[in-house]
């Protein structure tokens, strides 16, 4: 796949943005939030408050760590943030069901997590 044909999502300025393979953004500094509505958008998601606090969380795990959260940390932190303890992995997954970190990540313009299969 060339680059042209790995183009499938328009930034705000209507200009295509790359993507690799996986659906990621090849270039990391074209993410904005219009552009991660439209990779959602490609999924048929609709990026209601929970998925932007995940996409946040994600986002500032990454640049603290060099790497996003394990899935029991965003249950935690979520179960914090909501201030409900009944919060499961179930729940994140309803948000973002193929995997919720990556598809987090890929709406983030993270790269595929390394650790992810």
């Amino acid at each position: 796949m060339n680059e042209l044909e790995a183009c499938e999502v328009l930034d705000a300025d209507g200009a295509p943005v790359a993507l690799d393979e996986d659906g990621h953004l090849r270039d990391p500094e074209r993410w904005t939030r219009e552009v991660a509505r439209a990779l959602a958008r490609r999924d048929g998601v609709v990026l209601g408050d929970d998925h932007w606090w995940m996409i946040d969380f994600v986002r500032a795990h990454h640049d603290k760590y060099g790497s996003p959260p394990l899935m029991r940390m965003v249950v935690r932190a979520l179960r914090a943030a909501r201030e409900d303890p009944g919060i499961s992995s179930r729940d994140v997954y309803r948000l973002f069901p193929e995997h919720p970190v990556r598809q987090a990540c890929r709406y983030g313009g993270l790269a595929r997590p390394d650790w992810c299969i």
